[in-house]
């Protein structure tokens, strides 16, 4: 997809995927190191370097059970996180997906959600996965509820899962099925994302 000059992946109202490209472990590597935006992940637990932000974009997107993006936003063209779909399952058609929004100014403002939505319609529509799983850590209510909009349900909780700060975090795991995608996203999905 084109938006003035720009190639993109795939886009949706406000947001825009792409490969990763030069320089983006700069984004990376500032995201990671900010506490703020690690505060409920696994990321984060020691600082990173230039040469890791790398690293840690190559042991990403080398992996051909991963498809990971760059999010932009569309009106300015700036990264604004990444994730993707994460360890796919070609058998069982089950993946993970993951996100970070780095951009402390899109917090807040139904992105994560959007995007959400954006990555499960790729998940679905493009990868014909059968089952998208994610865990998030049970404080970080933001983001359970973007998930829950994009029609993820709670499967289970993973007791003192995550340990940040000095202290131990339940982590949830939500899911949604395709038949679950078909019957309330698709026909509208299908409509917004491109």
């Amino acid at each position: 997809m084109e938006d003035e000059g720009r190639t993109w992946f795939l886009q949706s109202e406000r947001v825009a995927l792409r490969s990763f490209e030069v320089d983006d472990e700069l984004f990376v590597q500032k995201w990671i190191n900010d506490p703020d935006v690690t505060h409920f992940m696994f990321y984060g637990q020691k600082p990173m370097s230039l040469r890791g932000a790398q690293a840690f974009i190559d042991n990403h997107t080398e992996n051909p059970e991963n498809v990971v993006f760059m999010f932009l936003s569309r009106e300015t063209g700036n990264p604004i996180g990444f994730g993707g779909i994460y360890g796919i399952h070609r058998t069982a058609h089950r993946a993970e997906f993951r996100i970070l929004i780095g951009e402390k100014s899109h917090w807040g403002q139904g992105i994560g959600t959007e995007i959400t939505q954006l990555l499960t319609f790729y998940g679905f529509d493009r990868l014909n996965l059968h089952r998208i799983w994610l865990g998030v850590t049970s404080e970080n209510k933001g983001a359970i509820r973007a998930y829950e909009k994009a029609g993820y349900v709670h499967e289970g909780v993973l007791r003192q899962d995550i340990f940040r700060n000095g202290v131990y975090y339940d982590s949830v795991r939500m899911g949604i099925l395709r038949e679950e995608y078909e019957e309330r996203f698709q026909k509208e999905f299908r409509k917004r994302f491109k």
